[in-house]
């Protein structure tokens, strides 16, 4: 079974090649399976990975805040995508919204999910990874 580190860097390489598409083709329905992978990507960390940061991990407060803050930022741009219906306003918002994730993701990768690894024995990353997938379900 993977653990949640893992999980969570596959949902990113994920998101990441769904941006790639949506730029050689701007598909709405592209930009639509973004937001929902996201939305659902965002709340399962929320609920079942960022407590557990936050309460084991060395400045993991100040991580999950941060991280929270950034959810909320892309949130927002979501609901402005799911709004639009104007194609090029469109792209320009998932180039937005596609900045904002990099950014997190970048984040995440050098020092939240290193973090993490290093404060939580092996069994308790795959314990949360299950949970992780069953949220994110």
């Amino acid at each position: 079974m993977p653990d949640v580190i893992q999980l969570i860097e596959k949902d990113h390489r994920e998101v990441e090649d769904l941006f790639a598409k949506f730029q050689s083709t701007s598909e709405q329905s592209l930009a639509e399976k973004i937001c929902d992978e996201l939305d659902r990507h965002a709340d399962a960390e929320e609920r079942v990975v960022y407590p557990v940061i936050e309460a084991d991990v060395p400045d993991g407060k100040s991580m999950v805040n941060e991280a929270e803050d950034e959810h909320k930022e892309a949130r927002q741009l979501i609901g402005r995508i799911r709004q639009t219906k104007d194609p090029d306003h469109l792209r320009e918002l998932i180039e937005q919204l596609q900045a904002a994730v990099s950014h997190h993701v970048d984040e995440e990768e050098s020092e939240v999910l290193p973090k993490t690894r290093a404060a939580l024995s092996t069994e308790r990353l795959e314990e949360l990874g299950n949970d992780f997938e069953a949220a994110k379900a």
